[in-house]
């Protein structure tokens, strides 16, 4: 790369000449990838000029930074993606949309980008601010690479048959934080076909979605604890995650491995010095009628909570039909202690915070 050639912005000649990353120094942390508990960050405003500036660079300029980027680069880019969906979700604003599709076109590898969920999340959320899917097209397949390029025609093509997010493996979330997005948990089959066992024919497994339909806010429950628990000052607590009610929280042996719920969410607390690093696991069980029995879904949630409670290594608690799990995370150091983790005061912080905001 020539730094006097046209096009070359002062960023990039920056990078030319020192021969450092692009986006060093731009650096997402902690739980900037939590689109539940989201909150502005100034590293979005760098980072749209910077994408837009590489974007629009001559084509020579644009490959050459795009064959240089590292996988931390690719997973700055990745998290700026998403953080400008949602802020275009939220606030309408087009250049926070182009900006998402400009930072997929730059990553390097295809399978990198989710092009089943957050870009055609993206290009969805582009339909309903207005914006021209066939212009957002040409400017995607000029700025990506070859590969990239055929894969985006692909899921471009697709959004005359999607109309909603839940088709694009995300749902929305209400939370004190605002609007949120989160990514559905799917479950893909691994050898993409299996044999029928008399007639040898192979048969497609397809993939399972796992659901998200709470009566209550589910996604509020969470924020209060992981606030609560930040607030405390002893741990950190990462982003809040979709998951999976795991049977042997509780004791349980189930055919699937896991417990039905409405729904289910989960994200790790991390202690700040040598305390006990854990997950939390919170979800809504619901009502069950079992050979004409009738169970209450709050009667459901304190049984549960009670047999994971038992178990060493957790603490639990019900409050309606929602349970919630701490389980005490491995600790594989040097120095860890053989005596079992206490999670009891975490667990009293967590009932204060729900009766205080309940």
């Amino acid at each position: 790369m020539n730094p006097d050639d046209e096009g070359c912005s002062p960023h990039l000649l920056w990078w030319t000449m020192n021969l450092l990353s692009p986006f060093d120094g731009l650096v997402y942390e902690g739980r900037d990838d939590d689109l539940v508990r989201f909150e502005n960050n100034p590293i979005d405003d760098s980072l749209s000029n910077l994408v837009r500036s590489i974007f629009d660079s001559l084509d020579d300029h644009r490959d050459e930074v795009r064959r240089s980027l590292s996988e931390a680069d690719i997973d700055t880019l990745l998290v700026f993606a998403r953080r400008r969906l949602l802020s275009a979700r939220r606030t309408g604003v087009s250049r926070a949309l182009s900006d998402a599709l400009d930072a997929y076109a730059l990553v390097t590898r295809e399978s990198d980008v989710p092009w089943e969920s957050w870009f055609k999340a993206t290009l969805l959320v582009g339909c309903d601010i207005g914006l021209d899917l066939s212009e957002l097209h040409d400017r995607f397949d000029a700025g990506a690479g070859e590969r990239s390029a055929q894969r985006a025609t692909v899921a471009f093509d697709a959004m005359t048959r999607i109309n909603d997010l839940s088709q694009c493996h995300v749902f929305e979330v209400s939370t004190s934080y605002g609007l949120g997005l989160v990514e559905t948990t799917v479950v893909r089959d691994q050898a993409g076909h299996s044999w029928g066992g008399i007639t040898g024919i192979p048969v497609a497994l397809g993939q399972y979605q796992v659901g998200f339909a709470p009566t209550t806010n589910l996604p509020q429950f969470a924020v209060t604890i992981a606030d609560a628990l930040d607030n405390s000052q002893r741990v950190t607590c990462s982003s809040i995650r979709q998951d999976q009610l795991i049977a042997t929280m509780f004791d349980l042996v189930t055919s699937g491995s896991y417990v039905d719920s409405l729904g289910c969410l989960s994200f790790f607390a991390d202690a700040h010095d040598e305390g006990p690093h854990f997950a939390v696991t919170v979800a809504e069980v619901a009502s069950e009628d079992y050979d004409e029995v009738y169970y209450d879904a709050d009667d459901l949630a304190q049984e549960l909570a009670e047999a994971a409670d038992a178990i060493e290594e957790q603490a639990a608690l019900s409050m309606g039909p929602c349970v919630v799990v701490l389980s005490a995370l491995p600790d594989f150091s040097e120095d860890a202690s053989d005596e079992p983790v206490d999670l009891s005061e975490f667990l009293e912080l967590v009932r204060q915070a729900l009766t205080t905001n309940s």
